[in-house]
């Protein structure tokens, strides 16, 4: 009964009265079941998860799950696995997640850093977001080498604290804010092969040095770099990551690396600062 075609005509079980409130709070569980999916989604990657699966993670019956999925597959959410019964994240959600990016101009103004850093070193660049306890990709820039990442494509999505670049946002918050993202996300962090503590470190690390760059890689025989984007007076959560065959770059070619990686990050934060400050000038109530 995995096949969403296969419970056609089956009625969800009510949600809800049938009181104004009662339809206010159904409405809203709705709502909330169908961003847990989405989000349950999220985490799988695009292998995707059968419906059966996704109803036993969220505790819903499987008529619920196939009436939540139609939907989000109507609207191009979710998608199928080709050749299987597994549903994914679907492209319309990578349109939303630019145009979400391009809110504050921060797609428009890292395009051109990740062609030039990809060009010149042939590695892939990620641009990575942060997306409540998650991040996000939001753009990708392949070079000449092309090796497995942890963040796949657009649109991937892992716990905050994973992979370089949500590294480095999470290291960029408050400490408070860290402490408590780091206890949210702490069951989770097993499935990819690392723990609460070993994130920790790294979360310390770029907090002291200001970037990453390590051989402590989740993926053996990579290293990772990525530098947080934080313009002043501008509420971006960003960062700017690529992991590299740790033997292509010596320990010179690594700080030259990340040198330029810091260079396309200002030009970056100067265009958001100035951004910034035009649409104050063009607002002054505001």
């Amino acid at each position: 009964m995995d096949n969403l075609s296969s419970l056609q005509g089956v009625d969800a079980e009510p949600t809800g009265g049938d009181t104004p409130s009662g339809r206010a709070e159904s409405g809203i569980q709705v709502l909330d079941r169908a961003i847990g999916l989405l989000q349950a989604l999220g985490q799988t990657g695009n292998n995707g998860l059968q419906l059966s699966r996704l109803a036993a993670q969220q505790g819903l019956s499987l008529s619920t799950t196939h009436r939540l999925l139609t939907a989000l597959e109507r609207h191009g959410w979710v998608e199928r696995v080709a050749g299987s019964k597994r549903l994914r994240l679907g492209l319309a959600l990578l349109g939303l997640s630019g145009q979400a990016a391009d809110g504050s101009g921060l797609r428009r103004l890292c395009r051109p850093a990740l062609l030039q850093l990809s060009g010149e070193f042939g590695e892939t660049f990620y641009l990575i977001v942060r997306s409540g306890l998650n991040a996000l990709v939001v753009d990708r820039q392949e070079g000449a080498y092309v090796i497995e990442s942890l963040t796949q494509g657009i649109g991937g999505m892992m716990p905050l604290g994973i992979g370089a670049g949500s590294a480095a946002i999470l290291a960029s918050q408050p400490a408070a804010e860290v402490e408590a993202v780091l206890a949210a996300n702490a069951a989770r962090y097993p499935q990819f092969g690392t723990s609460l503590a070993q994130v920790r470190r790294r979360v310390e690390q770029v907090r002291q040095d200001g970037h990453l760059l390590s051989d402590d890689s989740l993926i053996a025989g990579l290293a990772v770099l990525s530098v947080p984007i934080r313009p002043k007076g501008h509420a971006v959560t960003a960062a700017l990551a690529t992991n590299f065959i740790a033997s292509r770059h010596d320990a010179a070619g690594r700080l030259a690396f990340l040198a330029r990686i810091r260079q396309e990050v200002a030009t970056i934060e100067a265009g958001l600062t100035a951004s910034a400050a035009a649409h104050a000038s063009f607002n002054p109530g505001r």
